[in-house]
C-alpha cells in the first residue's frame, strides 16, 4: 500500500533521527507528560540542479526543515502521535517546499511491551489527503513468550518472540493501539504452533477479526533459532478478505465524546469515581478531563434524594452503541439497579453519551445524541462547559456554553466531597487549623509533639471555627532536613487516630500534609480525609496513583526545589502570578491524567515557598486572575477551558516570614504576626 512518488523524484533529502522532548500522547504509565520522539523526515526531490551549480537557491535547505520539526517541541498538552507527524509533513511541504515528504515518528516510551510505537505518513502540497490510505501505524519490537518450533526442547521451555505489527489504517488513538498490543501478546502466548508461518498468519487473522483494521503486517522474529544468526522471521501481509471478515466498521481516529454522570444514591461521590475509574480502564477509551461536581434537586421526578452530577470528556474508538453497552455495563458494575425503578428515578450512577463528536444519532428505541433534553438541564450543562466549552452542537450549531441560562438554579451549588460530606465552593470561607507535629516548625514547633497538647490544641481550633485539621510530620519551612519516613508516620498516626476517635473533633475533615505517597496511604487508613501535597505531585511518583486509587481530595499546592533549594529558585522570567499559574496548570493537568478527577483538587499557590516578598505580594494581589473567577462563580466565560478556572484555592499566608518582612520588625512577636495573617487572610477572601 506504500504510494510510489513520480519517476523525476528519485533524490532525497532528510533528516533522520531527530530527538525531541514533547507532548505526543501519553506515556507507557498512562501519564500526559513531555517523552521522547523520534523523527525521520524524508524530502523526495530532484537535486540535478543543486549539484550542477551548488547554487543555494535550488538545494532543500536540511537546516530549515530540523528547526521547523524541532519547533514541534513545543506543542502543548494533549497533542497526539498524528498531530505531531502531520505537524512534521506540514513543515517538509510548506517551510521546506518539498514536492513528496516521507514523515515517520516514533515514540520510544508509549507501551511497556514494545519497542515503540510510530506512524508513518506520507504527504505532498496538492495530495494532502488523497495519500492518507497508505498512512499505517507501527508497533514495533513486541516481545511475547510462546512455545514455538519442531524439536522436542521447543515444545518444553517458551521462547522469546519479538513481533512488528503494522496496521492500515492507523489506530492512532492509545486506548486503540495499546488493545492491539496486549492481543498480539495474548494471542501468542496462548499458543503453541511448530512454524513462524502459522503463527505469524494466526496472529494477522486474530488482530483483524478483533480490531477495526483493513489490512496488517505481521512480522515474527525467532532469536533462539538459529546458533550464529540474530534470528529467522518469518513476514505475513494480510487484509480482511483473505480471511473472508466482513468489511470492519470503525472511525478514522478517535472521537471525543462527552459523558454526564449522577448518583443519588449511597455514597454519591464514590459512586461517580468509581464509574470515571472503571471507564478508563476500559482499552478503548481513554479518560481525557473531570468536571467540578454540582450538588442539584432533581428534576422530573422530585420526590427522591437530592443528586450529584458532572461530566468527563473521553475519546474512544468505540462507535456510539459500543459505548452505550459500556455505560450501561459501568452502570451495573458500580449498583445501578433498573427494574421496579421509575424512569428518572433514584440511581446509584448515571453514565449518559451527551455528545459524540460532531455525530448526530436517532436510534430512538436505544441511543439519541446529542441529548435531546440537553438545553434544558443545567446539571448537564454546567458540568460539560467545566470539560468542553466549545464543543459545537451537531444540530443547534452553536457552541454548548452558549446554552447556558443567564443564572444558574438557586438550589445548584459546586461542591467538593470529603468521605459523604459535602463542601459548597463560594458560599464561605473555610478555615484551616494547622497542628504541625514536629520540633522545628517555625510557627508552632514542639507544641504538639504529645498527642495530649495537640488535641486540646485542636478541639480550640474547632470551637473557633475551622473547618478542617491539617496535620503535618515533616517541616517544609526553608533549611529544614527532612525525616525518615517511619519518623513522620510516628509523628502523625496517632495523632489522627486520636483525632477521629475524640467526640470533639472527630466529626470534622482531617488533611495529611505529606508528599510521600506512604504517609499518606497510612494517613488515609487512620482515618484522614484529604491529602495536603507540597510539592504538588513531583517529590513521590505515587503519589497521585494513590489519591486517584483513594478518590479522595487532593490539594496541589506549587512549589520548586525541596525545603533546602527553593530560596534559590524563586526568580520568574514571565512574571510570578503567569509562571506559576502555568506551573500549576501543568502540575493540575498531571493529576488529572493520573485519574485525580478535575472535583477532587484543590490548589494552593504555596506562599513563601520559592517566592520572596515581592512575589508574595503579587500572588495575592493576582489569585483572581489565577482562577479567572471565585470559586464559587458559576458562569462559564467564553473561550478554551484553563485548567485552573474556577479552581477552589487553599490560601496558607499564616505567619509567614514575608509578612514579619512587611511589618519591618525582624523581632515581630506573635501576636503582631497574627494580626497581619488576619490582614493578609482578609485580603485573600475579599480581593
Amino acid at each position: 500500500m506504500a504510494p510510489v512518488p513520480p519517476a523525476h523524484l528519485r533524490d532525497t533529502v532528510a533528516v533522520r533521527g531527530l530527538e525531541l522532548r514533547m507532548h505526543a500522547g501519553i506515556d507507557a504509565w498512562g501519564r500526559a507528560v513531555p517523552q521522547p520522539v523520534h523523527v525521520d523526515a524524508v524530502l523526495r526531490t530532484d537535486v540535478a540542479q543543486a549539484g550542477q551549480c551548488d547554487h543555494l537557491p535550488y538545494s532543500h535547505n536540511y537546516g530549515v526543515l530540523y528547526r521547523a520539526i524541532e519547533a514541534l517541541g513545543t506543542a502543548p498538552a494533549g497533542t497526539n502521535l498524528a498531530q505531531v507527524a502531520e505537524g512534521a509533513a506540514r513543515a517538509c511541504t510548506t517551510e521546506c517546499h518539498a514536492p513528496w515528504a516521507e514523515v515517520q515518528v516514533r515514540l520510544p516510551r508509549a507501551l511497556l511491551r514494545a519497542r515503540y510505537v510510530g506512524l508513518h505518513i506520507v504527504r505532498t502540497p496538492t495530495k494532502y489527503d488523497a495519500l492518507r490510505a497508505s498512512d499505517h501505524l507501527m508497533l514495533h519490537g513486541i516481545e511475547a513468550f510462546a512455545i514455538l518450533g519442531v524439536n522436542p526442547w521447543e515444545r518444553v521451555d517458551k521462547q522469546r518472540i519479538v513481533m512488528d505489527v503494522d496496521v492500515w489504517p492507523p489506530r492512532t488513538a492509545p486506548a486503540a493501539y495499546r488493545a492491539i498490543v496486549r492481543d498480539a501478546c495474548e494471542c501468542v502466548e496462548a499458543s503453541s504452533f511448530l512454524t513462524i508461518e502459522s503463527l505469524a498468519t494466526h496472529v494477522a487473522h486474530q488482530l483483524l477479526q478483533a480490531h477495526a483494521m483493513e489490512q496488517v503486517r505481521v512480522r515474527i522474529d525467532k532469536p533462539s533459532a538459529i546458533m550464529h544468526a540474530q534470528c529467522s522471521s518469518v513476514q505475513v501481509v494480510r487484509d480482511r478478505a483473505f480471511f473472508a471478515l466482513p468489511p470492519a466498521v470503525y472511525t478514522d481516529t478517535a472521537v471525543p465524546v462527552a459523558l454526564a454522570l449522577g448518583a443519588n444514591l449511597g455514597h454519591r461521590a464514590a459512586n461517580l469515581h468509581d464509574a470515571v475509574r472503571r471507564l478508563a480502564a476500559h482499552p478503548a477509551i481513554e479518560v481525557l478531563d473531570t468536571s467540578f461536581l454540582y450538588e442539584t434537586a432533581p428534576m422530573y421526578l422530585t420526590e427522591q434524594p437530592r443528586f450529584l452530577n458532572g461530566a468527563c470528556k473521553i475519546q474512544t474508538t468505540l462507535t456510539p452503541h459500543e459505548l452505550l453497552q459500556v455505560c450501561q455495563q459501568v452502570e451495573r458494575d458500580v449498583g445501578r439497579v433498573k427494574e421496579g425503578v421509575p424512569r428518572n428515578g433514584p440511581r446509584a450512577v448515571d453514565v449518559d453519551i451527551v455528545l459524540y463528536g460532531s455525530e448526530v444519532v436517532a436510534d430512538g428505541e436505544h441511543l439519541i445524541v446529542p441529548h435531546p433534553r440537553l438545553a434544558e438541564r443545567p446539571f448537564v450543562l454546567y458540568p460539560l462547559c467545566d470539560v468542553w466549552p466549545d464543543a459545537a452542537h451537531p444540530q443547534l450549531r452553536t457552541p454548548v456554553r452558549t446554552l447556558l441560562p443567564p443564572a444558574p438554579p438557586a438550589d445548584m451549588a459546586r461542591v467538593l466531597a470529603w468521605d459523604t460530606h459535602l463542601w459548597a465552593w463560594g458560599a464561605r470561607t473555610l478555615v484551616m487549623g494547622i497542628l504541625n507535629a514536629t520540633p522545628d516548625s517555625f510557627s508552632d514547633g514542639g507544641r504538639h509533639n504529645d498527642v495530649g497538647q495537640a488535641i486540646a490544641t485542636a478541639r480550640d481550633m474547632v470551637a473557633a471555627g475551622a473547618h478542617v485539621l491539617d496535620i503535618g510530620g515533616q517541616s517544609t519551612a526553608p533549611g529544614h532536613p527532612e525525616v525518615p519516613v517511619d519518623e513522620e508516620m510516628r509523628r502523625v498516626l496517632p495523632l489522627i487516630r486520636a483525632l477521629r476517635a475524640d467526640p470533639e473533633t472527630q466529626h470534622v475533615p482531617i488533611s495529611i500534609d505529606t508528599y510521600r505517597a506512604d504517609v499518606a496511604r497510612a494517613a488515609l487508613d487512620a482515618g484522614a480525609s484529604l491529602v495536603n501535597d507540597v510539592s504538588g505531585g513531583t517529590r513521590d511518583p505515587s503519589m497521585l496513583p494513590l489519591v486517584a486509587d483513594r478518590g479522595c481530595p487532593y490539594i496541589l499546592m506549587h512549589m520548586r526545589g525541596d525545603a533546602l533549594t527553593m530560596t534559590r529558585l524563586n526568580t520568574y522570567e514571565g512574571g510570578v502570578v503567569p509562571d506559576v499559574t502555568a506551573e500549576l496548570e501543568g502540575a493540575v493537568a498531571r493529576a488529572i491524567a493520573a485519574g485525580v478527577p478535575r472535583w477532587n483538587v484543590v490548589v494552593d499557590p504555596g506562599m513563601g515557598f520559592a517566592k520572596d516578598t515581592p512575589g508574595n505580594l503579587a500572588l495575592l494581589r493576582g489569585l483572581r486572575a489565577m482562577t479567572g473567577a471565585p470559586a464559587g462563580e458559576l458562569a462559564v466565560p467564553s473561550g478554551a477551558p484553563r485548567a485552573l478556572r474556577h479552581m477552589p484555592v487553599l490560601l496558607g499566608v499564616s505567619r509567614k516570614r514575608f509578612l514579619r518582612e512587611l511589618l519591618a520588625q525582624p523581632e515581630a512577636d506573635e501576636a503582631q504576626r497574627d494580626r497581619a495573617t488576619m490582614a493578609a487572610v482578609w485580603i485573600s477572601a475579599y480581593l
